[in-house]
């Protein structure tokens, strides 16, 4: 089975994109299960019709732990892939990293990748890796090729070389894992393929795409859809499409340098500050 880990902090369109490239990898004959580690809860909601599906975090703590209960967590939709979400504690008590854990945990107690047949996993992971739960898909061994989600604004920027500077970590410490590429998607910022480039040279690693802004993204989420499932003729499934071509053809993982926010600001200010302009709208997020 293929395992994949998309990272990148709240709001910047991890799981918009992740939905995407499964529903594309779908359409090629794949069989495909996502696997939604954030605490919102909201990654497989254009894959499997909604926001709020039961999770297992939920689940388990109110039904107990059995098979029944996480198989109940297990969502079929769209073109036949399969979603679970890790879930988060109430708000206000516990780790939000904690989902993930016991997510994981439960998925291999029950087998459920190998019941269903599953071909490729991909796992949509929050990028607080500050916190070690949000770490847990790489410890654990589902997240040997990580794909970060930017985009050129700083503070994203700053925020992958906390990521890469995980999976460095991880990886000194023997761990199986690498940042295949980032994923650039784009919000408006000002000569932004350039500074996303400039920013992974430093970083030793790939920009595997560059995902432009479209209008179709939100009109897709609208409809409760993914822009493969709302509008496959469009221009932005065809990027969708690529990008997941270029996923899964890829061979390579890298160990990323350590960059610091000095030594991206200097690359920013070349370029205008690192900032969307208002007047280019907003790129849709999730």
């Amino acid at each position: 089975m293929r395992k994949i880990a998309l990272y990148g902090k709240g709001g910047i369109g991890k799981s918009t994109v992740s939905s995407n490239v499964s529903a594309a990898l779908s359409n090629m004959g794949i069989k495909v299960m996502q696997v939604g580690c954030d605490p919102k809860r909201d990654s497989i909601a254009t894959l499997c019709g909604g926001l709020l599906k039961p999770t297992i975090l939920d689940e388990t703590r109110d039904r107990g732990v059995s098979e029944e209960v996480i198989l109940s967590c297990v969502h079929q939709g769209y073109n036949g892939i399969l979603g679970v979400e890790s879930g988060g504690p109430k708000p206000g008590v516990g780790c939000g990293g904690r989902g993930v854990l016991v997510a994981l945990q439960m998925l291999e107690k029950y087998n459920i990748f190998d019941r269903h047949g599953i071909e490729w996993a991909t796992f949509d992971v929050l990028g607080d890796v500050v916190c070690g739960g949000f770490a847990q898909p790489m410890r654990a061994g589902y997240a040997k090729e990580v794909y970060i989600v930017t985009c050129g604004e700083i503070l994203t920027l700053h925020q992958i070389t906390n990521i890469a500077r995980a999976v460095r970590t991880l990886a000194e410490q023997g761990i199986e894992t690498g940042v295949a590429g980032l994923i650039d998607n784009q919000r408006g910022v000002p000569h932004e393929r350039e500074i996303v480039e400039e920013v992974a040279e430093l970083m030793g690693v790939p920009v595997i795409h560059h995902i432009p802004r479209s209008r179709t993204v939100q009109d897709s989420e609208l409809k409760g859809q993914t822009v493969i499932q709302a509008f496959p003729a469009s221009p932005q499934a065809d990027e969708y499409r690529a990008l997941a071509n270029k996923i899964r053809n890829n061979t390579e993982t890298f160990i990323p340098n350590i960059v610091t926010l000095k030594e991206i600001k200097p690359i920013v200010a070349k370029y205008g500050g690192g900032f969307a302009s208002p007047k280019n709208g907003s790129q849709a997020a999730s």
